[in-house]
């Protein structure tokens, strides 16, 4: 029997929104941890320190929907570059140095915030509609807020990406799979045909769940496998574009957020088995070196946590299927850590139910429906029959001090995830959060018991189990990763293991907002409003007019005298509706939007009334 050295990790990231600041505090301490293990292994290769874990665990996947697929495709956009991780000290002494070169700190973070000019401003801003000629030519109206932040963000730390060829991360595998969801509005086209000796009819089907799936590839040769392969070996990388256009695309908030385009060859749909049903090339009615473009909303829609199809990439690399994967302490070789900042966005079930029938309660109820149905896994609770599976963990946000009923234990959870945009404190909130609650959850939680005997985790602490072996609930652990600094210590010119500190359940104090800036934000809130009121019929679909059917022609056919009137009665109507609309329903419609944002920052601990 080989000796197994190597643990298979696939990091899998939920939809968070502005929250997803907390997911890049997570991967950001995961990172730091897995450096400074690395450095160690080395200087103990060297012989220069001892006792030092010495098994593997190489990250061959990362998914997510949303803010985690962004944040997937940026971490892999990193792996090459060199960076300071953030530390508590550096925010409170606004270490720019570090903060601003850090790209998961400056994407979720900083965002585009310079000078004073905060997100809200830049989301409720009309130069996507009314100052943009060349990008917006007709005025479309394509979201509630102004997105043009976000394509910012995926150029400046995704396709500016400078690699430095000192840097190395050998617990990134070599041919590391990149996976971002997405809901294809276009929709992927599926023929199947009906046959008998006597009767052939043709079905056809449209299916709108979508991935961009990617692989870490220099060699830019395609494996026919529906990877788009990618790189950053040099300045111009390889299929930079398509990354950049997915992250956008994965993010799109739908209606709140800007729709995305992405453009790329048809085989790496036709070519994609989790893409192609049956993996067969005549069900698809796309060809392979066409250019396949389509508009895409939030990968999150259809499937917001893609951990099941994570696992299905790591039991494709182990050569291995679903039903033969191992699960036990004792013989897993692959896990899915999960990060998720809304773990519970579903509440309890209600205790008393009532069939609202009228229109208003149906449709809300219709789309909600829809959505569940579609982020329904009914493979994973098929299951999740026993508590001894160690192919998948989680990371959720936990605060000492937070207000268990409320769970509101990150701040960017607030305004369903948009809370984030409101105050750059917040997301500093939850950046540090995801690092402490990283720190801890690889010290407590992600870890194997002693007694399990499992080969990877006996082989790396051979000799040193009871130098990290850690108790929770009277059952001694080993950590899976290791989290050490190794210290030079001039007096002794040696090296040597940093002693931790103890974690403390200190209360994580919840950053808050003032009343006064909420209610500063109605002036831009309300010129919004009326941009979007004006705007928001503009757009024209190219080579299509108007063509009306002759029968109605015929029956609403008209004098020109008869026209000329009605053209005069509706024009002052229509001006009258848009005055009104401007200058009195946006003023409703911004104190209506203020006073939820208010009410829900206030619920969740996050408001100071500085107004008297």
């Amino acid at each position: 029997m080989r000796e197994q050295k190597t643990l298979h990790l696939g990091i899998c990231m939920a939809g968070a929104i502005s929250a997803g600041a907390y997911t890049a505090g997570v991967i950001d301490y995961l990172l730091e941890s897995l450096e400074n293990w690395e450095k160690a292994k080395k200087l103990q290769k060297d012989g220069k320190i001892s006792g030092i874990p010495k098994h593997n665990v190489v990250i061959d996947v990362l998914s997510g929907a949303s803010a985690g697929g962004m944040t997937a495709i940026l971490t892999s956009a990193l792996i090459n570059n060199k960076f300071e991780h953030v530390r508590k000290k550096d925010i409170e002494n606004d270490n720019n140095s570090i903060l601003e070169q850090n790209p998961l700190y400056n994407s979720w973070v900083n965002l585009t915030e310079k000078n004073g000019h905060d997100m809200m401003s830049a989301m409720l801003s009309t130069d996507d509609i009314d100052n943009n000629k060349e990008v917006n030519p007709q005025k479309e109206v394509k979201s509630l807020f102004n997105s043009n932040f976000i394509k910012t963000i995926a150029i400046r730390h995704i396709n500016n990406v400078k690699r430095d060829t000192e840097i190395r991360r050998p617990y990134f595998d070599k041919n590391l799979e990149v996976v971002a969801t997405l809901t294809n509005l276009r929709g992927i086209p599926f023929e199947i045909q009906f046959n008998t000796k006597s009767y052939s009819r043709l079905h056809r089907m449209k299916r709108h769940f979508d991935i961009a799936h990617f692989q870490l590839n220099p060699s830019e040769k395609y494996n026919k496998d529906g990877r788009i392969p990618f790189h950053f070996e040099n300045d111009e990388g390889y299929n930079k574009d398509i990354l950049v256009q997915s992250a956008m695309a994965t993010g799109g908030f739908p209606i709140g957020l800007e729709p995305r385009i992405i453009k790329r060859l048809g085989k790496y749909i036709v070519d994609n088995k989790y893409l192609n049903l049956g993996n067969r090339s005549n069900l698809h009615t796309i060809n392979n070196d066409d250019i396949f473009e389509t508009l895409n909303v939030d990968g999150g829609t259809i499937n917001n946590d893609p951990f099941e199809l994570t696992q299905r990439l790591l039991d494709e690399k182990l050569k291995t299927t679903e039903e033969e994967r191992k699960i036990t302490a004792k013989d897993f070789e692959s896990t899915v850590l999960m990060i998720d900042p809304f773990p519970n966005h579903n509440k309890l079930p209600e205790v008393n139910y009532y069939p609202l029938k009228a229109f208003k309660f149906i449709v809300p109820k219709i789309v909600s429906s829809m959505l569940d149905e579609l982020r329904m896994k009914e493979n994973v609770l098929k299951s999740a029959y026993g508590g001894d599976d160690y192919t998948r963990f989680l990371i959720m946000p936990t605060r000492s001090g937070a207000n268990r009923e409320k769970e509101n234990h990150i701040a960017c959870g607030s305004m369903g995830g948009f809370g984030g945009f409101f105050s750059k404190e917040f997301r500093k909130h939850d950046f540090l959060l995801g690092r402490r609650n990283c720190q801890q959850f690889l010290k407590k939680y992600f870890s194997v018991p002693v007694d399990a005997k499992n080969s990877i985790i006996d082989f790396g602490y051979t000799g040193i189990t009871e130098s990290f072996q850690v108790d929770v609930k009277n059952v001694k652990y080993l950590p899976i990763i290791p989290d050490i600094r190794v210290v030079y210590n001039i007096l002794t010119e040696s090296y040597e293991l940093e002693k931790q500190e103890n974690f403390t359940e200190d209360r994580f104090k919840y950053s808050e907002i003032k009343l006064s800036y909420l209610l500063g934000l109605k002036k831009s809130l309300k010129n919004r409003i009326s941009v979007l009121i004006e705007n928001i019929t503009n757009g024209k679909e190219p080579g299509t007019e108007k063509i009306q059917n002759d029968v109605v022609k015929q029956i609403r056919k008209k004098s020109w005298f008869k026209k000329a009137l009605s053209v005069a009665a509706v024009k002052p109507i229509t001006n009258t509706f848009l005055w009104l609309a401007k200058t009195r329903v946006r003023g409703i419609l911004a104190d209506k939007f203020i006073d939820i944002v208010i009410e829900d920052m206030d619920n969740n601990e996050l408001l100071t009334n500085d107004v008297k």
